[in-house]
């Protein structure tokens, strides 16, 4: 699922009103240097950007916010000498498409999200085809009546034109501006692509080829070439990139072939700019579609992935997954000369506390555990869960002191931790732990640290508990 809202700096109305005016001016301007001749622009960012930016910071939902994009196009086309109520009537047609849009989406907005996120695309495609058809629809009927260059002379044509115009621009800009990450996501999604081999780069090149390709063919055909190495695209790169990727190749397309076929059969220019708009938006949708539930299934897989590998409960790690992370790190830290500490943990008296205060609130003893001991751990050692009241720690690249200084703390702070059963009372629990050290000259097996930590817990147990064992 795209990354559809996020939060923005607070602004003051008038700094609200500022922004919107500015961005749809240069944007009206934008499509405006696109007009060919005597038609309407051939791209006109100004309506899906401000659709983007409402759907983007649900915030700036705010009347002054449409003040200010009225300002915009109004503005805009009367710099360009457009008369004062044809300019009215292009901009409620605007408008109109905005509205209509973002009124679907904000009411069937949590209905995307339980149906299936992958196929976001789809329902905003069919909400921007909604608002189109009304604002196309305004525009066929009002704009015979001006006396004007942008009536293409008959209600089909100019339906066909406007409508097409709409769609094609939203799916242009909405998935790269409503999929965009934050300034330091994107940073290091940058990073990661300089870093690219070859291999990974090649969908890109073939992206590239195929437009080039279709570049000097310039034949009807030749506006399908990219879909498959998009589609390539849509399954190795992130759903941002594969929105840009998508949007500059079909921009490019629409452009090129545009241009050749006003050059060529200008008498035939508008029938031909409608198919091979509506060509274009069709190869759109796929790459988009086929990313966004790539993204959807990765997503489930690394849940389903965690779900596996973390304790349901405590969210600590499975015994499984624990000891297989501590099988690698231990490889790696014998071969770096590294010494490793491996910990376990026993609550004391754990059935007392479900007896005297039911299971539910022993479930609640064990993730306050699993709470402070985390807190008290590095961001590379592992906690494990390995059944019951028992956790284990394994620390690489630690030291004899450092490993029991980190356990006395634990055991510390959770005998002073407490555990409130309501509002006025409350309880607390204590751990024995027992400690085993491996050094890079004493190098032994897993199931040996294992059973010498279990040996010094159960000592820990003997001595009167609530204290941490050093194994010998």
């Amino acid at each position: 699922m795209p990354q559809s809202t996020v939060a923005l700096k607070p602004l003051s109305l008038f700094q609200l009103f500022l922004l919107f005016t500015a961005v749809i001016f240069c944007c009206c301007l934008l499509g405006i240097a696109t007009r060919h001749l005597t038609f309407l622009a051939s791209f006109w960012p100004a309506n899906s950007v401000l659709l983007g930016l409402l759907i983007r910071f649900p915030q700036t939902r705010h009347p002054i916010s449409f003040i200010g994009a009225i300002v915009g196009y109004l503005l805009a086309d009367t710099l360009q000498d457009t008369p004062f109520l044809l300019n009215v009537c292009l901009t409620t047609a605007n408008l109109l498409y905005v509205f209509t849009a973002l009124a679907l989406y904000i009411r069937f907005n949590a209905l995307i999200r339980s149906i299936h996120h992958g196929y976001f695309y789809l329902f905003l495609f069919s909400f921007c085809c909604v608002g189109g058809l009304s604002s196309s629809l305004f525009a066929a009927i009002t704009l015979p009546f001006f006396n004007t260059k942008f009536a293409l002379g008959s209600f089909v044509t100019d339906f066909g034109y406007w409508f097409t115009a709409e769609i094609q621009n939203a799916l242009l800009l909405l998935p790269a501006m409503l999929s965009a990450p934050a300034f330091a996501e994107f940073r290091q999604q940058l990073k990661e692509f300089k870093t690219q081999t070859i291999q990974e780069i090649l969908p890109l090149f073939a992206v590239i080829l195929s437009i080039a390709i279709g570049y000097y063919d310039a034949g009807p055909g030749s506006l399908l070439y990219p879909i498959a190495a998009l589609i390539w695209c849509a399954l190795r790169y992130r759903h941002f990139s594969v929105a840009m990727i998508t949007a500059i190749s079909c921009a490019f397309i629409i452009y090129h072939v545009s241009q050749s076929y006003l050059l060529l059969y200008p008498d035939q220019y508008l029938h031909n700019t409608i198919s091979i708009r509506i060509g274009l938006i069709m190869m759109t949708i796929a790459p988009l579609t086929v990313s966004s539930i790539n993204l959807v299934r990765s997503k489930l897989i690394q849940e389903l992935q965690h779900t596996i590998a973390h304790d349901e409960l405590t969210s600590s790690l499975t015994r499984r997954q624990f000891l297989q992370s501590v099988q690698l790190i231990q490889q790696q830290a014998t071969q770096q000369g590294q010494t490793t500490a491996f910990l376990m943990l026993d609550v004391d008296h754990f059935k007392q506390v479900n007896d005297s205060y039911g299971h539910q609130m022993g479930d609640r003893a064990l993730q306050s555990c699993v709470q402070t001991i985390q807190a008290q751990l590095r961001p590379n050692d592992l906690l494990g869960r390995l059944g019951g009241e028992e956790f284990a720690i394994f620390m690489a690249d630690t030291s004899l002191e450092a490993a029991h200084a980190c356990a006395e703390q634990i055991r510390q702070h959770m005998s002073q931790t407490a555990i409130s059963i309501d509002q006025q009372r409350y309880f607390f629990i204590q751990l024995s732990i027992g400690l085993c050290i491996c050094t890079p000259e004493n190098h032994q097996l897993i199931e040996h640290l294992f059973k010498q930590a279990d040996d010094a817990l159960y000592q820990a147990k003997r001595q009167g508990r609530n204290q941490v064992v050093i194994s010998t």
